[in-house]
């Protein structure tokens, strides 16, 4: 029995700078660990602002999930638009709303995720990185979507070791990728029972 996900991301999840290898991507980790099918449409530099007239696929990224179909869909963008805060607030909240509901109402029997706001590590995190991880829970609740935690501050104290040797570094390697992989296989393995049920009962 297949299970599909489908993933709207950012650089986080294309692996951009870091891995040596496609199949080291923490999507790619966690999907081959728990048997999923990956529908991966994530984009660098993709916000719910920030980029979002990309045309790294046919269709919007948010489409490319949809007509996927999968059974889990994983919302995980965030820090691309850290920048927007405080100042664009407001519209950051409705736009994130509005990808949220647009993918909750689009799938009505699939389980839509959303995934906290990656940062490496909260001793690097900026001040209004804070505000971000909290809003996007507000409007996770809002939408009546679970949260998923694991992903800010993924790399504890010693976060350098995990990070590509770039200015900032903030972009995971393949050993940030596989620690990353290993918080979400944990996070999202109760979900991944749920839909194996789920699919199991609608084939009796």
């Amino acid at each position: 029995m297949t299970i599909r996900m489908g993933i709207y991301g950012d650089s986080i999840g294309t692996g951009w700078r870091g891995i040596s290898d496609r199949s080291k991507r923490w999507t790619s980790i966690t999907c081959a660990t728990l048997n999923l099918e990956e529908h991966n449409f994530s984009v660098d530099g993709l916000g719910f602002i920030r980029r979002r007239d990309t045309d790294a696929f046919p269709l919007h990224p948010l489409q490319m999930v949809i007509s996927a179909q999968p059974h889990l869909a994983l919302i995980a963008l965030g820090q691309n638009d850290y920048e927007c805060i405080p100042e664009r607030k407001s519209e950051l909240r409705r736009m994130i709303i509005q990808d949220m509901t647009t993918l909750r109402d689009a799938l009505p029997t699939s389980q839509v995720l959303v995934v906290e706001p990656y940062w490496p590590s909260t001793l690097q995190e900026p001040p209004r990185g804070r505000d971000l991880f909290d809003l996007h829970g507000e409007c996770a609740q809002e939408a009546e979507l679970p949260f998923i935690k694991g992903q800010r501050g993924v790399f504890g104290e010693d976060y350098l070791p995990y990070l590509y040797p770039e200015e900032g570094q903030l972009h995971p390697n393949d050993q940030g990728h596989a620690v990353l992989a290993a918080a979400m296989i944990a996070a999202l393995s109760p979900y991944v029972e749920q839909a194996l049920l789920q699919q199991a009962s609608r084939t009796r």
